[in-house]
């Protein structure tokens, strides 16, 4: 195929065709079900994977979430909406048409399906069929930085770099906004820099930052860290920790992940410093560190299990996690994909054909597709309905 472009916009598409199959519509994944073993293991997956790469001229792609036959895509340089079954048709939003900022941290659905975006300094834009509507400060807004967008019904949750904003009703209206930070919560949430919020339930919701997570029960706040059990020690990490920084300096952080993901530039290890956060159908609250491993806290008990590479994960700097319709977590880190069945982290890398060491996002969707946002470029992999496991090259 040819490039496609995009006529006056920044940014140009390269679809490379290596293997694939037809689409059918696109649906949200299951939630991660399996029960987890007392070991786990880890094994390089054998194969060469049969996929789809495209390569976008932006440094990675930050969100992947998909609405129907479309397929959503946060870069650095906005936003792409791609239809998936035709191959050929995408409408680019950025700040020379629709938003205030070009770097995208987050895509949400309300209840109507309408696309609620996050970016990075241009705060919070809402599209309504045609129609743009941008919220800032002076709306209600903690901040212009807004990371993560969860709904509980009609209550809208905003995960910022001041703090978390609960909005309940029209947006519009200053008095429905809520604002929690640390002073306001006295400590009850752990830090003001917010990157991620999962809804247990209408009572209880649950909050990553950089310095832990908290969460709020019935009007009543509660703070876990390193010292609780988040993350792995950094004796169990720092052996294959070394050297990652100058990795991420090369190719990430010195384009965007100084604004993508702060204050890192030097740290090879952060237990505290939460990247990513998933919630399962068992209520357990996936956890992925800064080099201290995937944690997961049993939302019951309050407990928590920490797994690293010597458990049989590619890496210890956990970027991103989203279950699939077979029962599988998704796992994306510094050092390639892998696939946890509860038992064995599944890994796969440059040598079964991915393009890009850094996972910075998944998409898992109901025609058994596995979206995979790198550096640079998104992988397309078919899953076998039965199993979750990639189809490979014959």
């Amino acid at each position: 195929m040819q490039p496609l472009k995009f006529i006056n916009k920044t940014l140009v598409i390269i679809f490379i065709f290596i293997a694939g199959a037809s689409f059918i519509p696109l649906d949200t994944a299951s939630a991660f079900s399996a029960s987890i073993s007392e070991k786990t293991t880890g094994e390089p997956y054998p194969h060469i994977l049969k996929k789809q790469t495209f390569e976008l001229n932006t440094r990675n792609i930050k969100v992947l979430t998909s609405q129907g036959k479309y397929l959503w895509m946060g870069t650095g340089r906005g936003v792409i909406r791609y239809d998936t079954h035709t191959l050929q048709d995408y409408e680019v939003y950025d700040n020379q048409n629709h938003l205030l900022s070009n770097g995208i941290f987050s895509i949400t659905f309300d209840s109507q399906n309408l696309p609620w975006i996050g970016t990075y300094g241009g705060g919070l834009s809402h599209l309504n069929v045609d129609h743009w509507k941008n919220y800032n400060t002076p709306q209600g807004l903690n901040d212009a930085f807004v990371y993560d967008i969860e709904f509980d019904n009609n209550i809208l949750w905003l995960a910022t770099w001041s703090g978390v904003n609960r909005v309940t009703g029209n947006p519009s209206e200053r008095k429905n906004w809520q604002s929690f930070t640390v002073e306001s919560t006295e400590g009850g949430l752990i830090d003001d820099w917010v990157y991620a919020v999962e809804i247990e339930s209408a009572e209880k919701i649950w909050f990553g930052t950089e310095s832990g997570v908290s969460s709020l029960h019935n009007g009543k706040w509660q703070a876990f860290n390193h010292k609780d059990g988040l993350g792995a020690s950094y004796e169990q990490v720092q052996r294959e920790n070394q050297g990652t920084m100058s990795l991420f300096q090369g190719q990430h952080h010195s384009a965007q992940a100084s604004p993508s993901i702060p204050n890192l530039q030097t740290s090879d290890y952060r237990p505290n410093y939460v990247v990513s956060m998933l919630l399962d159908e068992k209520n357990r609250l996936w956890i992925g560190t800064w080099g201290g491993g995937l944690s997961l806290l049993d939302t019951q008990t309050l407990t928590f299990r920490n797994f690293t590479v010597k458990d049989g994960l590619p890496g210890n700097f956990i970027l991103s996690l989203k279950p699939d319709k077979s029962g599988n977590l998704w796992i994306g880190t510094n050092d390639g994909l892998s696939r946890f069945d509860g038992r064995t982290f599944q890994n796969f890398s440059a040598i079964n054909g991915l393009k890009s060491k850094f996972i910075f996002s998944i998409e898992a969707t109901s025609d058994h597709s596995l979206w995979i946002g790198g550096n640079g470029s998104l992988t397309r992999l078919i899953l076998a309905p039965e199993t979750g496991i990639p189809l490979n090259i014959k």
